[in-house]
């Protein structure tokens, strides 16, 4: 193993004293090791300096551990950069390796084993990038070598009679690529082919020259690419350029003229490439399964939630119980929103995010809002202040659940670096047009404030406004700040922020509204009360206990004769017993998925396979899968779904009576 020279940046003495007794103890050669405690140090270190590898701590006075890995990476591209973190976070993970990091690590988890095995890796990266140093020096001297000799030969030239296989001229190039030198080349041209052929082309090779002796016309150029054997055993690619050059009285080619140059580094380029190609699309699949599973796992619990919280409010309900569930399904609402919008994020940055556009109303839904705020503020002892301009027209159309997501991104970092004192939420008429108005939103607090440095990045992705001890008590990765701002400018508006350290920051937002009906009173579902299935006779397939007894409660208000399955051999059973006028097959389940059961009812059951089948899943990309989109499923349902949301969907397929 190469002996290592490390340089470390951090700023904590008892963090750079515990890394260096671990990197003692690690099976690893050190030559060197410099610790630098500012990004500064860091930087000027380098200019006269390069070490094999650098540990970097996220968390840097004046600085942050991206931006200075960033100039890093101007400076020395090739050297192998690890971050160090407080705490693991998969956010910054990823913002550090996208930057150019090889690794990052929980400071909690250094250990000498976790470090002798990346020494190991680290080393073996650069003894292989000494190798491609070495490759491409290499490479050049042949490049410099061969345009010496251009004007005699800077390529392999043969002749070749394909009548006889034995070979009439060559320029002695192709030993020299193959590996033999002059005291290799007593050799019987008669067994020439078959001592440089590599086995596996050989069926190509005789392939190739019966199209040459049998097919090609006239002066036709027919290129080809082979492999041969190096003298070492291994593998030389090289591309031909032939063209007949003697023919018999019948017209065959007789003999050929070739030239052939060496491709072996572009074919070993190629399959990195491909290499390189596959961990991408394993990496966006690794990526893509994590969002299914964390959308999976938290969606069906909340599937209960909500559902539940439904059929309460439909019940008799009143005075301050009422209030309660108007407050806890306002709460679960939002925490679908902030969902959504995480598991989003990549939509949001391709710009495919979609906005909702209703009427709602707005002084209601910010006094949810606040209330779901009170027991941390109460907890706190900050006063939280709730300011509605008379002139702000009650009732909106416009996408609310967006508006509640950037007001609690807002109001919730107000309470998390607010201490004493207040926040206060303030709602006035910007500007008002004929049929909209521009909303003017303030979140205010006499928190810790902002640096004036700071501000410009507070938006930006992973970005902290405190790189020191506040940040590590206060926590947060700035990521809420981000989504805002995204949001606010999906909304066609403008977020700016104003502060002063140790007074208070101030949030403004601007955002267009349509004006509502004044009439506007929100629906209570009575619509939902008289829908009935009476007649219909429904197959449902869930897992979940919670879930299956809210799917009871629904189709025994809507009055449907339906079965209720755990699993999809539970469902093919019941196919098998009687007939269903629709079926909802949840996607993921034990024993048999809904998947797997869709393709059998599909393929195996022809009475029940024109039968509408619904899916439900808590993840919101299955139905884009192509194993998904395949299977042929009548509709889709999100968990967690609305009662009427499940109806819509079944409406489509059953005539449903009022």
């Amino acid at each position: 193993m190469i002996p290592l020279t490390i340089l470390l940046v951090e700023d904590d003495y008892i963090d750079a004293m515990e890394f260096r007794r671990v990197i003692k103890k690690s099976l690893v050669e050190i030559e060197d090791i410099r610790i630098c405690k500012y990004a500064e140090d860091a930087l000027i270190a380098l200019e006269t300096w390069t070490p094999s590898c650098i540990f970097l701590d996220y968390q840097l006075p004046k600085t942050n551990g991206l931006e200075l890995l960033k100039r890093i990476k101007r400076i020395s591209p090739n050297i192998p950069v690890i971050v160090l973190t407080a705490q693991g976070d998969e956010r910054i993970a990823v913002e550090m390796m996208k930057a150019g990091a090889m690794d990052y690590f929980p400071k909690s988890e250094i250990n000498t084993e976790k470090l002798t095995k990346t020494f190991h890796t680290m080393s073996q990266m650069l003894q292989a990038e000494k190798g491609r140093e070495e490759a491409r020096r290499e490479l050049a001297e042949k490049e410099e070598f061969i345009n010496k000799i251009a004007l005699l030969s800077p390529n392999i030239i043969y002749v070749i009679d394909i009548e006889k296989w034995t070979n009439i001229f060559h320029n002695k190039q192709i030993w020299k690529i193959l590996g033999y030198s002059e005291d290799d080349l007593i050799v019987d041209g008669n067994n020439s082919f078959s001592k440089i052929i590599n086995d596996q082309d050989k069926l190509t090779f005789r392939k190739h020259y019966h199209y040459m002796r049998h097919m090609v016309r006239g002066a036709e150029v027919v290129e080809k690419e082979f492999r041969l054997k190096h003298k070492n055993g291994s593998e030389v690619w090289i591309i031909t350029r032939e063209v007949p050059f003697k023919r018999d009285k019948e017209g065959m080619v007789m003999e050929v003229l070739g030239t052939a140059i060496d491709i072996t580094s572009r074919k070993l380029a190629e399959k990195e490439l491909i290499k390189a190609k596959k961990d991408a699309e394993e990496a966006t699949r690794i990526k893509s399964d994590f969002l299914s599973t964390m959308s999976h796992e938290i969606r069906t619990p909340m599937n209960a939630i909500i559902g539940f919280t439904d059929l309460l409010l439909s019940s008799d309900f009143s005075g301050r119980d009422l209030e309660y569930l108007n407050t806890i399904k306002y709460s679960a609402d939002n925490l679908m929103v902030i969902l959504n919008d995480i598991l989003d994020f990549s939509k949001i940055e391709a710009g495919k995010f979609e906005l909702e556009n209703f009427e709602f109303d707005l002084r209601e839904k910010l006094g949810y809002l606040l209330k779901t705020f009170e027991v941390t503020a109460r907890d706190k002892s900050i006063e939280l202040i709730f300011q509605f301009d008379r002139n702000v027209p009650q009732i909106l159309m416009g996408d609310a659940y967006r508006l509640n997501q950037i007001l609690i991104n807002l109001i919730g970092n107000a309470l998390k670096f607010t201490d004493r004192g207040f926040i206060k939420l303030s709602v006035s008429l910007h500007e008002e047009y004929y049929d909209s108005i521009d909303l003017k939103i303030e979140v205010s607090d006499s928190g810790i404030g902002i640096s004036e440095d700071k501000l410009s990045i507070i938006f930006d992705s992973f970005s902290q406004a405190h790189k020191n001890n506040a940040t590590r008590y206060f926590g947060g990765t700035g990521l809420g700040l981000t989504i805002t701002r995204k949001i606010t400018e999906l909304m066609k508006g403008s977020i700016t922020a104003e502060s002063r350290l140790g007074v208070g920051t101030t949030f403004t937002v601007i955002l267009n509204f349509r004006k509502g009906d004044t009439s506007y009173k929100e629906e209570k579902n009575d619509k939902m009360q008289t829908i009935s299935l009476k007649g219909y006779r429904i197959l449902a397939a869930e897992d979940i206990l919670a879930n299956q007894v809210l799917l009871k409660h629904l189709l025994n208000k809507w009055e449907a004769d339906f079965v209720i399955c755990s699993n999809g051999k539970e469902v093919l059973l019941s196919l098998e017993k009687g007939d269903f006028d629709l079926i909802l097959m949840d996607i993921q389940m034990p024993v048999m998925d809904g998947i797997t059961a869709t393709k059998k009812i599909r393929s195996s059951f022809p009475r029940h396979a024109h039968i509408p089948v619904i899916a439900f899943t808590a993840d919101t990309f299955a139905e884009k899968t192509p194993e998904i989109m395949e299977c042929g499923f009548s509709g889709f349902v999100t968990k967690p779904f609305k009662a009427e949301e499940l109806m819509n969907v079944i409406s489509l397929h059953l005539p449903v009576t009022n």
